[in-house]
Parts: structure tokens; sequence; C-alpha cells
């Protein structure tokens, strides 16, 4: 069976703006068709191009549901498409010279987009914030009460520990992260727990390489260059 020809119905909204039915024709390589007010008292017009069967862009985006509607009350079932001319193009200063980014627009809108892949990520609210001094302990401090907070310090100077111990704060560098949002994995150099008797400032245990460490956000406060490029 042969494709029915797409069609384009532009419109000049109540003669607001200049049309090139020419151009966009040539442009776009459909069968075009004008109105001045193809939204309201030529709204026949649409319904004559659904009734052919064939693929509809409408040079319109203001009165969509407007059209839509009037789609769905006709059973149409071919692919009906809009694009937004008036303010892009036919309210331009070079609006008498604007038919072919008309058509460019309307081309552009008639290609069906393929589908956008879908991943779904599951967040139990652990939360890895990465800093430097106090700022990560008092943006950690904000945000206890809704997650599931740890801070990891790299080479701290002078930070004062915590009088109470509402989450973790260690010591450590990001040797490497992968994975996405919900879904962080992170190897640790430098890892070292805290001192409990840390006094006047936060002192840390042994260090060692290689820790690894999971979570589902990461918030960045370092400075440094973001880990995921």
């Amino acid at each position: 069976m042969t494709a029915k020809q797409p069609r384009i119905l532009i419109c000049s909204c109540e003669g607001s703006m200049p049309l090139d039915a020419g151009a966009v024709a040539k442009g776009c390589g459909a069968a075009v068709g004008t109105a001045d007010q193809l939204c309201r008292a030529q709204l026949d017009r649409f319904r004559a191009a659904l009734a052919e069967g064939a693929p509809l862009t409408v040079g319109c985006t203001q009165e969509q549901p407007v059209f839509q509607e009037a789609a769905e009350d006709a059973g149409a079932t071919a692919p009906l498409r809009f694009a937004n001319l008036r303010e892009t193009a036919g309210w331009a200063d070079a609006a008498r010279d604007a038919g072919p980014k008309m058509a460019a627009l309307l081309a552009g809108a008639a290609v069906e987009m393929p589908p956008i892949a879908m991943t779904t990520a599951a967040s139990q609210g652990v939360a890895l914030i990465l800093g430097r001094d106090a700022t990560a302990i008092e943006a950690g401090r904000r945000l206890a009460d809704h997650l599931d907070v740890t801070v990891l310090l790299r080479d701290p100077q002078d930070v004062a520990p915590p009088r109470v111990t509402l989450f973790p704060v260690l010591k450590g560098r990001v040797a490497s992260a992968t994975g996405r949002l919900g879904a962080f994995s992170l190897t640790i150099d430098g890892y070292a727990l805290p001192d409990p008797s840390s006094r006047g400032g936060l002192r840390f245990g042994p260090a060692r390489d290689g820790a690894t460490s999971t979570c589902d956000l990461i918030l960045d406060l370092t400075g440094d260059a973001g880990l995921f490029p």
C-alpha cells in the first residue's frame, strides 16, 4: 500500500503573521494548506485534513488542545504533530523571509523521535557527603533528619569533633567511583575512623587503602573535579 502524502496546515493567526506556503511545501515535500483562524472559524479545514488519514502537522502549539480534542472526536489514528511557528518565526522582525525557517520547524516536528530508554532507580536514602572541613559536617547535620548520612573528609585540618555523633565522620579520599543515582560504588584510599577521644580537633586512627562504600546519593563539597566527567 502506498503511503499517503503528509499534510501540513499553517495559520496566519488572524493575519498577525505572513505565510509562505510555497517555501513550506518546497522545504517539507508535503501538501500545505493555509488558514487565518484554524482553531476556531476554520476548524473544519483541520477536520477535513484529518479525514484524509495522512500524517498531519499543524503550525500552532498554543491551540494544540483544541486540535487534539477534535482529532479524538473524529477517531483519527494518523500521526498528528505540532510546531510553534508564531513565536519562533512568524512574529519575528524578518517574518516575511521566514518561510524556509518555518519549513525546517515543521519538518523537525514531523520526525518521529526514537523511544527514550528508561531506568528505574530505587533509593534507600543513603547519602555520602564528600568534603574537607566543617562545611561537610554542617551539611550532614542539615540532611541527617531526612537521609542516612556519612561524611568523608579528605585531608581534614583543624576540624572540631562533633559534640554528639549523629552520623559517621570518616577520613579518606575517593580513588574511584562508578554507578548511577541510587547505585553508586566507591573505592576509598586513606580510609580511617575517628578517635573517640578526639579533643580540640578530629584525630583519626590507622588508615588503609581499598575500602569500599556504596550509596544512593553523593554530595561533593570538596571543590575538586567532579567524580563523573
